[in-house]
């Protein structure tokens, strides 16, 4: 309940805005739970940013040391999410850092987004070099057959060796 001089001095107008403020004032952790959440969505934002660089480059490196950042921050986010849904959500909405999270939510989503993509490019990528090779693997290792000195069919070769065979992979993502 907001208190009664903050009614008095808002005047008509200003009410829900005293009965807002006074909201996040009653509840500093929802307050703090909004900012906390506003900074994790900023930095998952710039890791998963970063992280579809390093994919579209193929920068593996890079991509394994954002792993850690990513779980962790990426953790951090559901459980924030949670938490601020069991909280009133006036009180959420209250909060100063809640249109900041307005503001970078469009980012995050594109963000989320193109990580999925790259992510999804990537695993068909590495699906398709497998069983490429899968296939390649088999064809070797079927028995070649030949037309024998009488004109009929017969396998042909040593036993036990293996032929290459040609490979050719779209690597692009």
């Amino acid at each position: 309940m907001p208190a009664p001089t903050d009614i008095i001095t808002a005047g008509q107008d200003g009410l829900a805005a005293a009965i807002r403020a006074a909201a996040s004032r009653q509840d500093p952790e929802v307050a703090t739970l909004v900012a906390d959440l506003a900074h994790v969505v900023e930095e998952l934002t710039r890791v998963l940013e970063e992280e579809t660089a390093a994919l579209a480059i193929k920068d593996m490196d890079r991509m394994r040391a954002l792993q850690g950042d990513k779980q962790r921050l990426g953790r951090g986010y559901e459980q924030l999410y949670a938490l601020l849904g069991r909280q009133d959500q006036a009180a959420v909405r209250a909060t100063p850092d809640f249109a900041r999270l307005g503001e970078i939510a469009p980012r995050f989503a594109e963000a989320v987004k193109e990580n999925l993509r790259r992510i999804g490019a990537a695993r068909s990528l590495n699906e398709r070099i497998l069983g490429a090779v899968r296939s390649a693997i088999v064809r070797a290792q079927a028995p070649t057959t030949v037309y024998g000195a009488n004109g009929r069919t017969c396998t042909a070769g040593r036993a036990g060796t293996i032929r290459a065979g040609a490979i050719s992979v779209n690597t692009s993502i």
